[in-house]
């Protein structure tokens, strides 16, 4: 038979952990949830006292204590050059909140800034082998804007050395000029409209990324061959602030 006894003390201990869920929720630490509950219990005690009740190092308690005086939980009187420290009454805890609450409100002006800030939906499309390549790049001349590129070794005219003179030839036609970051701008394939500059050997990029209107295109040029175009401009503006950085360190041609 269960005893009366009992069944009060796991009443008493499902009380205790509903209190410290909810002094959890309203941003209390485990740790300063156990000491300001122990000062509760124990009324104007010093730290050592308070370390032995809830088994927490004293140099911990000192720590937990500052920030509970911080949050106006907690208080101390010197008695013979010893600190006895108090938990404030409990009503103190809604002050607490109500000034979390003003500080909330004093931010949310700016965060609703971010919340009004689009995020548009990346859209990611894979293309496979050299059709898939070429379909990328034509994308690129319909967009009839201005690129960027973040090329290793020049392999496009490599993989596609029929096309890539055509294809270059109608960007020149079109007026559409392009930027060049690479390791060896001897290796580029050059025309009219094109600036390159020289990154550092510790920089290095393992497939060609052509950033244009917004859209990435991500060129992997090992067998069979894959273009990856991502489409989202708040990825492409991202590459953009990238590439903006590295081109002002970079060597002029």
């Amino acid at each position: 038979m269960i005893s009366i006894c009992s069944l009060f003390k796991d009443n008493n201990t499902i009380i205790i952990m509903d209190v410290k869920k909810t002094l959890r929720e309203i941003g209390l630490s485990k740790g300063e949830i156990e000491v300001y509950l122990t000062l509760l219990k124990l009324g104007s005690s010093p730290a050592t006292r308070v370390a032995k009740e809830t088994g927490l190092h004293r140099t911990n308690i000192y720590d937990i204590i500052e920030k509970l005086k911080e949050k106006g939980l907690v208080s101390y009187i010197v008695r013979n050059n010893i600190r006895f420290f108090s938990a404030s009454h409990p009503n103190k805890l809604l002050d607490y909140i109500k000034e979390r609450e003003e500080e909330i409100k004093e931010i949310l002006p700016e965060l609703k800034r971010y919340v009004s800030i689009p995020r548009d939906e990346a859209v990611v499309e894979v293309y496979k082998g050299k059709e898939g390549l070429k379909t990328v790049l034509k994308d690129i001349l319909r967009e009839k804007k201005n690129y960027i590129v973040f090329e290793e070794e020049g392999y496009i005219q490599k993989v596609l050395p029929y096309f890539y003179p055509q294809f270059n030839r109608e960007m020149e036609k079109r007026g559409i000029k392009v930027k060049v970051l690479t390791k060896y701008p001897e290796k580029i394939a050059r025309r009219n409209l094109m600036q390159i500059r020289t990154l550092p050997e510790f920089l290095s990029f393992p497939s060609a990324t052509a950033v244009y209107g917004n859209k990435v295109a991500i060129f992997i040029w090992d067998e069979p061959y894959y273009a990856i175009l991502i489409k989202s401009k708040h990825i492409a503006d991202s590459y953009r602030n990238f590439f903006r950085v590295l081109w002002k360190h970079a060597k002029s041609d």
